[in-house]
C-alpha cells in the first residue's frame, strides 16, 4: 500500500509538471494532513457519522495517460451526453482527462476550460491567483485533497463574457479499492456569467474513497450557476468540500444533489465578502438501503446589504440516514442582511432517520434572518386520499415524494439537468430493495417483484 507522505506528494507534482510554488503549497498541506487527526464522533460536526467502515487509508490512484475518442467514452457518460445541453465538457476517468470538447468560439473570446494540469502550463498566473484561496487545509480531508490531488478542472471566464449554455465535467470511477482526489477551480472576472455542472458517477464498486473540492472565486458583478450531482454506485465513500468567495454585487446559484454511494458528505460554504453579494443554495437527496448523506452548510455574511437563501430537501427510506447542519453567520459589519434557511425531510420507513440542526450566529442588529426545519413521515391522510382514487400505495408515495421535492426542482432552470435528476429520483422511489449487511460488507439488491409495491 502506498504511504501518504512527502515522497508521494513530490511524485505527483513531478508527474504533472507543476511549478515550484504549487509543490510548496502541497507540502504545507501535507504538514496539516499529518498533524490533523481523522474526525470522530467526539467532534461536533461529525457526531452523527460513523467512519469505522470508511476506506480512509487507500492509495491514491495515479494518472495513466489514458485518452479516448468520443465513441469510446464509458457508457454512462455517453448516455448522459445524449440527454444534456452542455456547450462544452471535460470527461475524467479516474485521474485522467480522457476527452475534452470546448467550442472554439468561446476560446477566441478568452474563456479557458481545461484540466488544472494544462492550465498551469498555459495560464499559470490565472491559476496561481485563485488556487487554494477557498479550500486548502480547513480539516483533515481538505488538507488531504490539497496535498494529493491528481487531477482537476479549471474554468476561467474573462470580464464581461456571458456563456449562454452550461459547461460540464463528468467524473467516472471504474476501479475500486483506490482513492481518487480531484478539484474544480472556477474563476469568473468582473461581470462574467456562466453555468457549470459537475457530475460524479460509477458502477457498483468495492470500498472506494473519493475526495473532491470545488473553489469558486467571483469578482465584482460576476454570476455563476453551479451544480454538483453525484450518482455513484454502491461502495463509494464521497467527501466533498466547496467554498465560494463572492465579491461586490456578485451572485451564486448553487445546487448539491446526493443520490448515490454508500456515504456522501458535502460541506458547502458561501462567503459573501462584498456588499450586494447574493447566494442561493439548493440541496436534494434521496437515501435508500443503508446510505447516509451528510450536509453541512455555511452562509457567511461579512459585508452589508448581502442576501442568502438556502433550501435543502430530502427523503430517506429503509435504514438510510441523512444529516443537515446549517449555519447562518453574520459579522458585525453585515448590516441590512437578508438570510433564510430551510431544511425539509420526508421519512418513508420507520427505520430511516434524519438529524437536522439549523443554526444562527448574528453579530449585526439591523438584519432579517429566519431558519427552520421539519422532518415527518408521509401523511397518511394524503396517502388514503390517493389510494381511494385507485392508486396503489407505492405509486401514491411516489407522487407525494415528487411533490415534496418539487419546489427545489422547480428552481433549477437548466431543463436537461432537472429532467435527469427527476428520472434518477423516480427510479429510486419506485424500486423496492432488499438490504443485507454484515461486518465490512454492504449489498443492496433490487427486488424482482412489482416496483410499485408498498415500501
Amino acid at each position: 500500500m502506498q504511504v501518504l507522505d512527502k515522497t508521494q506528494v513530490e511524485a505527483v507534482s513531478k508527474a504533472l509538471g507543476e511549478p515550484a510554488w504549487l509543490l510548496e503549497k502541497r507540502l504545507k498541506a501535507l504538514e496539516a494532513f499529518a498533524r490533523l487527526p481523522y474526525p470522530s464522533k467526539k467532534d461536533e460536526n461529525w457526531r452523527y457519522t460513523d467512519l469505522s467502515e470508511a476506506p480512509l487509508e487507500l492509495p491514491v490512484e495515479a494518472p495513466k495517460g489514458l485518452r479516448l475518442s468520443r465513441d469510446d467514452l464509458p457508457e454512462p457518460v455517453k448516455r448522459r451526453l445524449e440527454r444534456t445541453d452542455v456547450s462544452g465538457f471535460l470527461v475524467f476517468v479516474g485521474p485522467d482527462l480522457v476527452y475534452a470538447e470546448v467550442p472554439e468560439a468561446l476560446k477566441e473570446k478568452g474563456l479557458v476550460f481545461t484540466s488544472l494540469a494544462e492550465a498551469l502550463k498555459t495560464h499559470p498566473d490565472k491559476v496561481e491567483a485563485a488556487l487554494f484561496q477557498a479550500v486548502y487545509t480547513e480539516d483533515k480531508f481538505a488538507a488531504q485533497n490539497s496535498a494529493f490531488f491528481t487531477h482537476g478542472a479549471f474554468l476561467y471566464v474573462p470580464a464581461g463574457l456571458e456563456v449562454e449554455k452550461p459547461l460540464g465535467v463528468f467524473k467516472v470511477l471504474l476501479e475500486g479499492e483506490k482513492a481518487s482526489a480531484g478539484r474544480s477551480l472556477l474563476f469568473l472576472e468582473d461581470n462574467a456569467k456562466a453555468a457549470y455542472i459537475e457530475e460524479y458517477l460509477s458502477l457498483d464498486l468495492p470500498p472506494t474513497l473519493h475526495l473532491s473540492a470545488t473553489e469558486m472565486v467571483l469578482r465584482p458583478g460576476a454570476r455563476l450557476r453551479h451544480a454538483h450531482v453525484q450518482t455513484f454506485g454502491e461502495g463509494v465513500w464521497h467527501f466533498h468540500r466547496q467554498r465560494a468567495l463572492l465579491e461586490r454585487d456578485s451572485g451564486l446559484n448553487d445546487l448539491v444533489v446526493n443520490l448515490g454511494g454508500a456515504y456522501a458528505r458535502s460541506e458547502v460554504a458561501s462567503e459573501l465578502v462584498g456588499p450586494g453579494a447574493e447566494s442561493e443554495m439548493l440541496g436534494l437527496y434521496f437515501g435508500h438501503g443503508r446510505q447516509q448523506f451528510d450536509h453541512y452548510t455555511l452562509q457567511h455574511h461579512v459585508e452589508h446589504h448581502t442576501r442568502s437563501d438556502l433550501l435543502y430537501k430530502g427523503a430517506v427510506k429503509d435504514e438510510a440516514r441523512a444529516v443537515f447542519s446549517g449555519l447562518i453567520r453574520l459579522e458585525k459589519g453585515a448590516q441590512k442582511t437578508d438570510a433564510y434557511q430551510a431544511n425539509r425531510n420526508l421519512l418513508l420507513s420507520p427505520t430511516a432517520r434524519v438529524d437536522s440542526i439549523p443554526q444562527l450566529e448574528i453579530g449585526a442588529n439591523d438584519v432579517r434572518c429566519t431558519h427552520g426545519s421539519t422532518t415527518a413521515p408521509v401523511d397518511e391522510m394524503q396517502l388514503f386520499y390517493l389510494q381511494s382514487r385507485g392508486l396503489p400505495r407505492g405509486l401514491a408515495q411516489e407522487l407525494l415524494v415528487k411533490a415534496h421535492l418539487a419546489d427545489v426542482l422547480s428552481r433549477i432552470p437548466l431543463k436537461a439537468l432537472r429532467a435527469h435528476i427527476e428520472a434518477v429520483i423516480e427510479e429510486k422511489v419506485r424500486m423496492s430493495w432488499t438490504v443485507r449487511s454484515s461486518k465490512g460488507v454492504r449489498s443492496i439488491r433490487r427486488s424482482k417483484c412489482d416496483q410499485v409495491r408498498r415500501i
